[in-house]
């Protein structure tokens, strides 16, 4: 059998948001991927540290993680950059000009730092341990790999981001962060020697959009975003459905 290389994206595709846990079917999809010799990796937007220790309980530890700006293959990182930190710098002065309380994450671990009491006392979501540190200070800043403002739906729309990626996962907040997942797996192709057409990606939200329509296949689940859908090699069910179960039968790959 051909070797194909797949990459997950995570939530959403890999884990049903409704039952908070990878789907039995979905994990015997990817015992079944393994045993038939392919190789079995993730494409998420997650920090590299949190991605690693939620994928190695599953048995997966190569991943694309950042949104495509990290690669780790067998538990090791081999590749990781952080967002463009001077267009960060210029947004996150902006948003002290209008008063856009923030935070940032700068260190590859799950913690954010904020100099706003506001964010701090106002936080919307559980993603990372958030530390408020009045005495932070932009042009200090080394790294940024994710950033971090409450938005309420449809406030974005009259909103200048300066180019910065972003993409929303609740109502309530907006996280600033790679949106490249193509770029991380082309550079894990390319550390195996192997051809791009060989790779697989599946998904289902707004951030995996720049993984589809590329030299590989691809496949959005049935409850993926209609855009990505549109934009598919093959459609499968809702991963509450057999989603990936039934994308792997369907390409033959289990």
């Amino acid at each position: 059998m051909r070797k194909r290389y797949l990459f997950f994206d995570y939530d959403g595709t890999l884990r049903s948001r409704a039952q908070d846990k990878i789907p039995d079917s979905a994990r015997e999809a990817l015992k079944a991927l393994s045993d038939n010799g392919h190789f079995v990796s993730v494409a998420t937007g997650r920090l590299q540290a949190d991605a690693l220790a939620r994928m190695s309980r599953e048995g997966i530890t190569s991943l694309v993680a950042d949104g495509g700006h990290s690669i780790t293959i067998d538990g090791e990182l081999k590749w990781m950059r952080g967002l463009d930190l001077d267009a960060c710098k210029v947004l996150l002065h902006h948003f002290d000009e209008i008063g856009q309380p923030w935070a940032v994450t700068v260190k590859n671990e799950m913690i954010r730092y904020t100099p706003s009491r506001a964010y701090y006392d106002g936080l919307l979501d559980d993603y990372a341990l958030t530390v408020y540190k009045p005495e932070l200070r932009i042009d200090d800043l080394t790294t940024i790999y994710k950033m971090f403002i409450p938005c309420p739906r449809g406030k974005e729309q009259g909103m200048d981001f300066m180019g910065v990626p972003w993409a929303r996962y609740s109502p309530e907040s907006i996280f600033f962060e790679p949106t490249c997942k193509d770029v991380g797996i082309r550079k894990m192709m390319d550390w195996f020697g192997a051809p791009y057409e060989d790779a697989i990606v599946f998904g289902d939200g707004t951030n995996d959009i720049a993984m589809f329509g590329c030299e590989w296949e691809s496949v959005a689940m049935g409850n993926a975003w209609q855009p990505l859908k549109d934009r598919a090699t093959y459609v499968t069910t809702h991963i509450d459905e057999d989603g990936i179960w039934n994308a792997c039968k369907h390409l033959g790959l289990i």
